[in-house]
């Protein structure tokens, strides 16, 4: 039987920790993710297997009439999300962007058509976050949840930084959600992050796109934050593990 009322659940239906599997990074990363959710008594927490280019060789291919530019190579889906038609309803629409940025894209666009397909709310985890505190009600309906980050626990947050959600800052254009580390969301707010990249297509970074002045992002308390020890897995020329920046490469 269809529903076609918007559901008002606000229960977080689950915890889901994006991790690339045989990646040794990734991997290490997780296990430190996992131990936290344990710790703090995180319920319903789930490996997501997250789209993988980190081991793909990539070749730059400069402009030439009709054929794709930019980084080419190969992005491994996850098994269970093969032949999913919202996979089809993407397009690549900037040029500049790294593979693993276009698997890390990919697979919060999964979370979020999860979201819509469960009806409830749900708590996105990267592989490097940390969590300090449960986390079992999304509060804000239609707005993504920034749970903090760990200029919060270090208490290094710039003077002049805005308000911690807003905290990333695109040359001084654009305020968007400061780093995708650790967020829920509700079926609302994910049919408007869902739409919006259907719409326009991978434009930028999953992280960048979550603009302050386009979806509502709040904060509640802090209840995890980003523990990378100076690694990624987003890679330059296939190159994963480089050093981590704490404040956004678009800066």
């Amino acid at each position: 039987m269809i529903n076609y009322y918007n559901s008002y659940e606000m229960e977080v239906e689950g915890t889901y920790i994006i991790s690339i599997q045989g990646n040794e990074v990734s991997e290490k990363l997780t296990k430190q993710c996992i131990e936290s959710c344990e710790k703090v008594g995180q319920p319903n927490v789930r490996l997501f297997p997250a789209f993988d280019a980190t081991n793909s060789p990539v070749k730059v291919q400069d402009h030439d009439l009709g054929k794709p530019i930019g980084e080419l190579g190969t992005i491994k889906v996850p098994e269970f999300i093969q032949g999913q038609g919202f996979l089809n309803f993407l397009r690549l629409r900037r040029s500049d962007l790294l593979m693993t940025q276009i698997a890390c894209f990919l697979t919060h666009y999964s979370l979020w058509c999860m979201c819509l397909e469960k009806d409830r709310p749900i708590l996105i985890l990267e592989h490097d976050a940390v969590m300090v505190k449960k986390y079992t009600l999304h509060k804000y309906y239609n707005n993504i949840v920034y749970l903090g980050g760990e200029e919060q626990i270090q208490g290094t947050m710039r003077a002049d930084a805005n308000i911690p959600p807003h905290a990333s800052d695109h040359k001084g254009l654009d305020r968007f959600i400061c780093r995708a580390h650790a967020y829920s969301i509700d079926p609302a707010i994910a049919k408007n992050l869902v739409s919006y990249a259907i719409n326009h297509g991978i434009i930028t970074t999953a992280d960048a796109m979550m603009r302050c002045d386009m979806f509502g992002i709040v904060q509640d308390g802090v209840y995890a934050y980003d523990k990378p020890h100076g690694l990624s897995t987003i890679a330059v020329n296939g190159k994963a593990g480089l050093p981590y920046l704490v404040y956004n490469s678009y800066d």
